[in-house]
């Protein structure tokens, strides 16, 4: 009985101690999820328009809704972190669709409303089914209209499913779904196969460090007229870091992959293009406070107008950007809107650090664009960077001029170099004249040393320095 007694007083305290617990956690949660409204007010064309948060014991409600202004989204700015609301109260997902048809003819770009709920269980065990701080359920809200239109696509299923969880330590992980659907359109007909979508996001403590994972099988269109569209499978993996405790500059990595993507047209068959397994590779580090950022995109195989090529590569970047200065930029151009005073004060920051940042010779870097033919390999390589420029130099071109230098690395097949000399002409007979013509200009350059020719191949290395330029190492004259 003594033994019994015992149980039953440690489990009537800890049935006291845990609503008191997860009281705390719910405050501490609460604290959160306030801290991060601030975030959308680092992105320009995110404004954050209500955030209700209603605490309780064991739970609590937040209703937030985000405002979208597209006309915004062309200024660069860093991503709100996973797990902020937002709402759809407004139109439908065709009439937004169609207002953004509108702004790629020019007209204004439309202001979007999305509203999310999330459910808040408290930790120290949420929902009674894992440890942490929280378990969070959000769901996106929509109105009535834009409800009747997406459940003939995705049936009673939910467009989007939103789960997130977070540790004691401040750190979390949000999983993002969207399920497959299979429909007809209403207008044209189209048979439209979507496979589903999955994005993992982790996080840690004030949102220093992200992870990010997204995994879409595929889609396909197919419409009446023989018409087929199809997109293979989609993997993104990322990481980024902040660079700088504060600020919205961030580095790290990212890989992009795509299966494929092809078009076809029966009615049409020169319509038709196909690409294979494409790939995005970022990279953006810092070193001896200095920032490169590059990007390289391949390509493995495309087809198009019945020509075929292979192993397309496009790398580039720039480097030796000083990355305090370009810290500070970020932070001032992240705020920047239309507001004169903010963009006065953005005008300010520059004026200061732009000095440095022309000072520490940023170079614009062109590791490769090559692609193979039939006929062999086009390939370009160089670079260009300032020498000896100031920050006046940037609005006097002639002043700039002779501070440029760069070098432009060529190598062509004669075959591919003629095809291009002649694609402009349609008429046979003008064709003709043009390749002439661009044959003959070909063997005027390879007797003047401009173009070294190896067989098939054509090669020359141009250099650009005090506002001259060289070729293979002979001044160059028209």
């Amino acid at each position: 009985m003594k033994i019994s007694a015992r149980w039953m007083v440690l489990v009537a305290v800890l049935a006291g101690a845990y609503p008191a617990a997860s009281w705390y956690t719910g405050k501490r949660v609460a604290a959160k999820f306030m801290t991060s409204k601030d975030q959308p007010a680092q992105t320009p064309f995110i404004k954050l328009v209500k955030q209700d948060y209603q605490r309780g014991v064991f739970s609590s409600v937040e209703d937030v809704t985000l405002e979208l202004n597209l006309a915004s989204i062309s200024k660069p700015s860093p991503a709100a972190p996973p797990g902020a609301g937002g709402d759809n109260t407004g139109a439908d997902p065709a009439a937004q669709a169609a207002q953004i048809a509108q702004a790629a003819r020019g007209e204004q770009l439309p202001v979007i409303q999305l509203r999310f709920v999330s459910r808040i269980q408290h930790g120290p065990f949420p929902g009674l089914r894992s440890f942490g701080a929280a378990s969070i359920k959000t769901e996106l809200v929509l109105d009535p209209a834009s409800k009747t239109q997406l459940e003939k696509i995705f049936g009673n299923a939910d467009p989007l499913q939103i789960s997130s969880t977070l540790t004691y330590g401040g750190a979390g992980h949000v999983s993002l779904s969207s399920p497959a659907f299979s429909t007809v359109t209403d207008r044209d007909r189209d048979k439209l196969a979507w496979q589903g979508l999955n994005m993992d996001v982790d996080f840690d403590k004030e949102y220093k460090n992200f992870r990010v994972s997204l995994n879409a099988p595929g889609l396909t269109v197919d419409s009446l007229e023989g018409q087929s569209f199809k997109m293979g499978a989609i993997s993104i993996k990322g990481d980024a870091s902040k660079a700088y405790p504060t600020g919205p500059l961030y580095v790290g990595k990212s890989e992009t992959t795509l299966a494929g993507i092809s078009f076809s047209d029966k009615a049409d068959p020169k319509k038709s293009f196909s690409m294979q397994q494409l790939s995005l590779n970022t990279d953006a580090s810092i070193k001896d406070d200095f920032l490169s950022v590059f990007a390289r995109l391949g390509v493995s195989k495309f087809m198009f107008d019945q020509l075929e090529f292979s192993n397309f590569h496009y790398d580039y970047g720039v480097k030796h950007l000083h990355a305090p200065s370009i810290a500070q930029i970020s932070a001032a151009y992240s705020g920047a809107t239309a507001d004169p005073e903010k963009m006065a004060a953005l005008k300010a920051v520059w004026e200061q650090v732009g000095p440095t940042i022309i000072n520490g010779q940023p170079e614009l870097v062109l590791e490769r664009i090559s692609i193979v033919t039939s006929d062999g390999e086009a390939k370009l390589t160089g670079g260009m960077k300032l020498v000896d420029a100031n920050v006046t130099d940037i609005s006097n071109i002639m002043a700039l001029y002779p501070k440029v230098q760069g070098n432009l690395d060529i190598t062509l097949t004669d075959v591919l170099v003629s095809k291009l000399g002649g694609a402009s002409q349609k008429d046979p007979e003008m064709q003709k004249a043009a390749l002439d013509a661009m044959n003959q200009q070909i063997a005027s350059f390879v007797e003047q040393g401009y173009i070294n020719r190896n067989g098939k191949l054509l090669n020359a290395k141009l250099e650009w320095s005090q506002g001259k330029l060289t070729v293979n190492g002979k001044a160059f004259q028209r």
